[in-house]
């Protein structure tokens, strides 16, 4: 990032705070997406973790887990197929954008 960008918009007029969200968020827009994409994809290989400490409010995953005990249900199917295919959508458009 050249700060050089940001001290140029600051001196054409723009406000610190605009000059932030002009010039400085979209560079870190790639890497801020990229790092959820990680954390979102990381968090269902420590599933055996989050079961063990979960509180009175589970995360979907363990919900999903625990009415699977109870039996398949087409909702719990559709809603585990859901978190499949937004997975695989989020992988793709972080690895589309890492490939420019």
């Amino acid at each position: 990032f050249d700060p050089q960008l940001e001290e140029a918009a600051l001196n054409l007029g723009a406000t610190p705070l605009v000059a932030w969200f002009t010039v400085t968020l979209p560079w870190l827009l790639p890497s801020i997406f990229g790092a959820a994409a990680m954390a979102f994809l990381m968090s269902f290989e420590n599933f055996n973790t989050t079961v063990m400490l979960t509180g009175s409010d589970t995360p979907l995953t363990v919900a999903l887990f625990n009415r699977l005990r109870e039996g398949s249900t087409p909702v719990l199917n559709a809603v585990a197929l859901l978190l499949m295919v937004g997975s695989a959508l989020l992988a793709l458009l972080v690895m589309g954008r890492s490939s420019r």
